[in-house]
């Protein structure tokens, strides 16, 4: 871990820096972290401490077949213009390749793939904080979007995930593994437990505070994109690029319908992969 060392009197640009989920779970777990209420707050943060812990450290996989199911529908409605297929020579595939059957190569068929777009890596950045009074179920929905969010974006581009919070304590920035790991990011992002438990007691613990959980400044971020966005490519190191997904409230992703949310998306694919709304 490290720090971007700003102590300013917004203590909501003061940063730890990690670079894994894993280096975070190492930081949580030591004696200097409070676990605040010995877990009696397990059933409004969806979990104990240790087993957001476990989260943290190696990932989970109870929700990725949800996100895989609205990959699928939301492969159904791309804009097949704004993604970049390709055809590449396969054992399996829909047409012949017949140089490759001449030359008695076992990959003699080509078969379609959307490939990364050559412009590189996706940043998309992505707030763990939620407002006190969203559900744990909106929640996990929440996530699910945001993990199927970033599936269906790494057909476009290469994704790289970075969890990050925007507290009034310290704050903390963990990038996740690139090429994507989806037990990895499903851990992180759909798991509540990660959250109030991990995120919100190591905050309180490493300032002192003994006020109770560190919400959000509101008065500072708003919930505007672009308000969070200076302050995290200054002192958080976030590409100007980045996609920014930000703080959970009520009516916020997840309590999206379905289809809204393949709406929301396929925006997102599109201007990422160079045809956004302008565009059309």
């Amino acid at each position: 871990m490290t720090d971007n060392g700003y102590k300013g009197s917004d203590a909501s640009l003061h940063y730890h820096l990690f670079e894994s989920s894993a280096e975070f779970a190492g930081a949580c777990d030591n004696p200097g972290v409070r676990r605040f209420g010995n877990d009696s707050r397990a059933s409004w943060a969806g979990g104990t401490f240790d087993e957001a812990l476990a989260f943290a450290r190696h990932g989970d996989m109870s929700y990725v077949s949800e996100a895989e199911r609205l990959v699928e529908k939301i492969d159904s409605e791309i804009d097949t213009e704004g993604v970049r297929p390709t055809w590449e020579p396969s054992v399996v595939g829909s047409f012949p390749l017949v140089p490759a059957f001449l030359a008695g190569t076992p990959e003699a068929m080509l078969a379609r793939t959307d490939v990364p777009d050559a412009r590189g890596d996706l940043d998309l950045w992505v707030e763990l904080g939620v407002s006190a009074c969203v559900s744990q179920e909106n929640m996990r929905r929440r996530g699910v979007m945001v993990l199927a969010a970033a599936m269906a974006l790494s057909r476009v581009r290469n994704v790289r995930v970075t969890c990050f919070t925007a507290f009034k304590n310290n704050n903390m920035v963990i990038p996740l593994g690139t090429p994507l790991d989806v037990s990895e990011a499903c851990g992180m992002i759909t798991q509540t437990s990660v959250t109030r438990r991990l995120a919100y007691d190591y905050s309180d613990s490493i300032t002192g505070d003994k006020t109770g959980i560190p919400w959000a400044k509101w008065g500072v971020h708003g919930g505007d994109p672009e308000t969070y966005r200076w302050p995290l490519v200054k002192y958080a190191g976030m590409p100007r690029d980045a996609e920014l997904i930000t703080m959970q409230r009520l009516g916020d992703w997840g309590e999206m319908s379905d289809e809204e949310l393949v709406d929301t998306i396929n925006k997102m694919l599109r201007r990422i992969a160079g045809k956004g709304e302008a565009d059309q």
